[in-house]
């Protein structure tokens, strides 16, 4: 009896839980997640079994070879769960019990499935091409809204605003000067003023370089960091941010690795660093060119996005395994006329060449050789025979990055999804780098036009970012009341971890220092390394930092000028604790928090810089300040 009122129950919260019994709304939903992990590696693409694929909609209605397996309206006729019963046989999945909440989940699908198509919400109107970026991004967002019946937060205060545009931007919260002078500013285009002195200043290239460093080539730690540092890694890409560079022509660099300029040097480091690994050159080309990993597809085509081929990973690495780093002299790529002929097999055991296929449907042409053919490694196969990096006259790596900056709506899609991302806490397409069939955008109206008008305009990144972070979407306020939209709706602030080198230095700006301290920004990317993370998780290395360290905790140590002293100093132990808060978190204390700290302080008050070091240190130590919202 406790097992079917359970049953029953999980029944129950499951059909309540269906907007409207929309079949489609429960497969997006939660459905289709379930058959992908317990049962699309059986059924599904790859295999096939019993002729059954469980990875579309249409896949599960067409059933097996035996028949059906689902009757839609119909969930106790289904043989699908019938086979998810503990005592079935055969049982599905093998070896595995779903749980009661996990059936009654397909149950309650498979029942919407009988019900009439729910009326489809009209689709946005589609702003022209001369609309403001910024106008676009509301229109599309407050459409969206309308449809689904929400009513988004309202926008933020200016002391929330200050706070999250410094983060975004510079990469650190605003000292409490800027902070003030921003919040007694008059002018009712102060924000957009602000949003406009931080893009043409030097701390936005650095914070974007940071971040895009990290999401092209991993995190760095010691050495590693230090030899972008002198190869040039750091000025390509941070220059690029700085001059407003087409993205375009900054992914042709990287690929291509051959600097026409001074300044384009670094670019090389890109394929350098990698050291002739040419399966992490194309796991790590395919997020950029394509917004979507291929991983998956090294050992068989991809088993959930249809449309990712295992000749498009290995086309990747065929692009590329014609290079090899030329170790004499200042660091360069070198690259081959001939061989870097290869095959793959696939999970029948069948070979086949790789060929420089695209995932836009693109195949880049090369004269294949016949397989016992024997290449000569001619001089006439160079541009420049005597050169000390030769240049093969048809070149692999070019032929690559121009089909990959020409032609390839997907590399402004990919940019485009990124920086709203960075700037929003999630992308438009979730995860950010899995941009294919099985993630559809929440917004694909808005993700077309924004890539469209990021091309259209030159590929510049400070267009698009100063659209984003003016729009509403960026500026509303973090949602306080019940029952909050999911997340992909953007009708409340999102909350963003902040990156090691943001934390770092915000830390040194709520002590009263200089905001940079290279010593102190390693510790924090050591312990600190994600950027995008797919999911937050706090570990003990982070609580051990935060609370144990000497490093940290020193910030907080009363000394001439510093934070601590000029708190202490103060004439009340309420002046204290609202100045406090200030420095850390820009805002005022709620009554709670003032009496808390204004008792501390009382305790402490033979020793009141000591202490305000103390409540600092713990302000700057807290989830609030760890984060962006």
């Amino acid at each position: 009896m406790p097992r079917l009122v359970h049953l029953l129950t999980c029944l129950i919260l499951a059909a309540l839980s269906a907007r409207a019994d929309d079949a489609a709304a429960l497969w997006s939903g939660g459905v289709q997640a379930l058959l992908d992990q317990h049962c699309v590696k059986c059924h599904g693409p790859l295999k096939k079994k019993n002729g059954l694929e469980l990875d579309t909609v249409e896949g599960v209605l067409k059933g097996s070879e035996d028949g059906v397996v689902v009757v839609p309206g119909k969930p106790d006729e289904s043989s699908m769960i019938a086979a998810f019963a503990a005592e079935a046989d055969p049982h599905m999945p093998p070896k595995k019990q779903l749980a009661e909440h996990e059936i009654a989940k397909v149950r309650t699908w498979i029942a919407a499935l009988a019900q009439p198509a729910p009326v489809v919400a009209a689709r946005p109107e589609i702003p022209s091409a001369e609309t403001e970026p910024r106008a676009a991004i509301n229109h599309f967002l407050a459409a969206e809204w309308s449809a689904r019946g929400i009513a988004p937060s309202p926008v933020c205060d200016d002391r929330t605003f200050v706070r999250r545009v410094f983060l975004d931007l510079a990469g650190r919260i605003p000292t409490r000067e800027e902070a003030s002078a921003f919040l007694n500013d008059p002018s009712p285009q102060k924000r957009a003023a602000l949003v406009d002195r931080l893009l043409a200043g030097d701390e936005y290239p650095r914070t974007f370089r940071e971040i895009w460093d990290t999401l092209l080539m991993g995190r760095h730690t010691g050495r590693r960091e230090k030899r972008r540092q002198e190869n040039g890694w750091f000025d390509f890409l941070e220059g690029a941010f700085k001059q407003d560079r087409a993205w375009d022509e900054v992914v042709r660099m990287m690929i291509a690795a051959r600097p026409e300029k001074p300044e384009d040097t670094g670019a090389q480091w890109f394929l350098f660093e990698r050291k002739n690994e040419f399966q992490q050159v194309a796991e790590a080309v395919a997020p950029v060119i394509y917004g979507t990993r291929v991983d998956c597809a090294q050992c068989h085509d991809h088993p959930l996005a249809r449309e990712i081929k295992q000749g498009h990973y290995w086309g990747l690495v065929a692009a590329f395994n014609r290079s090899k780093n030329v170790e004499q002299g200042p660091p360069a790529v070198g690259e081959s006329a001939v061989g870097g002929f290869v095959n793959f097999t696939n999970l029948k055991k069948e070979s086949q060449p790789a060929v420089m296929a695209m995932l836009t449907g693109r195949t880049i042409e090369e004269a294949r050789p016949a397989p016992d053919a024997k290449q000569d490694d001619s001089p006439d196969g160079y541009v420049d025979p005597a050169a000390a990096v030769k240049v093969p006259k048809f070149s692999r790596r070019a032929a690559l990055a121009d089909a990959a900056t020409h032609g390839n709506p997907l590399l402004a899609r990919s940019f485009v999804n990124h920086t709203w991302a960075i700037l929003m806490g999630r992308g438009i397409v979730q995860p950010v780098d899995e941009m294919n069939s099985k993630n559809p955008p929440s917004h694909p109206e808005l993700l077309d036009w924004l890539a469209a008008d990021f091309a259209a305009h030159n590929f510049a990144p400070r267009r698009l970012v100063r659209a984003i972070v003016l729009s509403r979407g960026y500026q509303l306020a973090a949602w306080t009341g019940a029952n909050p939209p999911a997340a992909s709706a953007f009708a409340g602030a999102a909350e963003k971890p902040l990156t090691a080198e943001a934390i770092a230095r915000s830390a040194r700006i709520a002590s009263g220092r200089s905001p940079d301290d290279a010593a102190l920004r390693q510790t924090f990317v050591e312990a600190f390394p994600d950027v995008l993370p797919r999911v937050t998780r706090a570990t003990i290395q982070q609580a051990m930092l935060l609370a144990n360290s000497a490093q940290f905790s020193a910030l907080y140590t009363p000394e001439a000028g510093d934070a601590a002293e000029r708190l202490g100093a103060l004439p009340s132990p309420e002046e204290l604790v609202r100045e406090a808060f200030h420095f850390a978190l820009t805002r005022e204390p709620d009554a709670d928090e003032l009496a808390r700290g204004t008792e501390f302080l009382k305790s402490r008050a033979d020793k009141p810089a000591d202490a305000a070091g103390q409540l600092l240190w713990a302000l700057t130590a807290g989830p609030e300040f760890l984060t962006n919202h």
